[in-house]
């Protein structure tokens, strides 16, 4: 079945879910989310039959395709793991409580997080960078990182996740013949600019020659995916939740730690600092985009915890630093993709993502201590 607005209260008192109570006084809501998903957020009654009463999180594909099907089951391997594997069991201390999946009709139900606002509204709204914000990011994702795929390969459920390299690996390794065929003009000219370029090219297939299985990894690492507390400034709560593990695979732990560096600097080109009108005070020129001298403590704080946390020694963290850098050339390239659609040409910030790219291709270690503050 398909969840709509008007059978979903049916499919949850089905499930029980949800009791007729709540339907009849009014307690119960269903809110539809945007997202390339049906996902909605289920507010119910304190009598409901699981002896819970905290809002839940529903969400369906809506194209029942190979590729959409197999997204979703994969994130629900992820809470397979956490509720079922000793090993992952830590995974829990983050991702929100699993209820169910049910397999037959795709639809995986987790409880919703009260009180929660995502990372990129807590980024827009507060302005801010907290250092404290940044060890949570780098203890929760390194708490999975650190263990190895070695010992894990037998299990039944690992057999679920493709061990694939990301998309933009597989675009840049055809010359980007795999990318869409249907393309706009704006996707044109960003291949355009990349193909055309040898040693762009040439840089790309070194960053590629990198890529190391060795643990799990979410695989769609950007602030809308991590959720925290809407108050954390006034109450120093800084504990995260991670979402969407719909890309989770087994794969190269520095993609997930690029994608961290790669959020920041995506602030600093799309939301650039701009001056204050004239008729403002010079003091209101902070409420203009977001500088990168602002966030290079936190991208510090972030990786000094992450490479701590990992156990690397002096050499591992040189090298994987550098990697990251590349890796994080290629995330930029994925970011210019993302902020082309729909637009009929190349946006300029667009255009300045990919002249980041290829700089900190050209220059990883000029890129380390100017742009990462490193």
């Amino acid at each position: 079945m398909l969840l709509t607005g008007f059978n979903i209260a049916h499919y949850l008192l089905d499930k029980g879910y949800l009791t007729p109570h709540a339907i009849l006084d009014g307690t119960f809501t269903a809110h539809q989310t945007s997202s390339r998903n049906a996902n909605y957020l289920i507010n119910r009654d304190s009598e409901s039959d699981d002896g819970a009463d905290r809002a839940l999180f529903v969400k369906q594909v809506q194209n029942w395709d190979q590729e959409k099907t197999q997204t979703l089951r994969t994130e629900a391997t992820c809470y397979w793991l956490a509720n079922n594997e000793a090993a992952y069991a830590q995974l829990n201390t983050f991702l929100p409580r699993f209820i169910e999946f049910d397999h037959p009709n795709h639809i995986l139900i987790t409880e919703a997080v009260p009180g929660s606002i995502n990372l990129h509204d807590f980024y827009l709204q507060e302005r801010q960078f907290p250092l404290p914000l940044a060890t949570h990011q780098a203890e929760l994702l390194s708490s999975f990182h650190q263990r190895t795929i070695t010992a894990d390969q037998d299990l039944p459920s690992f057999r679920l996740f493709r061990r694939q390299q990301p998309v933009v690996f597989i675009w840049s390794a055809s010359n980007f013949a795999s990318y869409n065929p249907q393309q706009s003009e704006a996707e044109r000219q960003m291949i355009h600019l990349i193909t055309h370029n040898h040693d762009y090219m040439q840089r790309l297939q070194a960053v590629r020659d990198q890529w190391q299985i060795s643990s799990l990894t979410h695989g769609d690492i950007k602030p809308a995916n991590f959720l925290i507390h809407r108050d954390a400034l006034q109450t120093n709560r800084y504990d995260l939740r991670l979402i969407d593990w719909e890309t989770a695979d087994i794969g190269d732990p520095c993609w997930d730690v690029a994608a961290v560096f790669q959020s920041y600097l995506f602030y600093w080109v799309v939301h650039e600092p701009l001056s204050p009108p004239a008729a403002q005070p010079p003091a209101a020129s902070n409420t203009y985009g977001f500088s990168l001298e602002a966030m290079q403590p936190s991208i510090r704080q972030f990786w000094a915890v992450y490479a701590q946390r990992m156990r690397w020694s002096a050499e591992e963290t040189r090298q994987n630093l550098q990697k990251t850098v590349g890796y994080c050339a290629l995330k930029l390239i994925h970011t210019c993709y993302e902020s082309i659609q729909q637009a009929p040409a190349m946006p300029p910030h667009s255009a300045r993502l990919l002249q980041l790219s290829l700089n900190m291709l050209r220059s990883p270690d000029e890129a380390i201590r100017q742009v990462l503050g490193l």
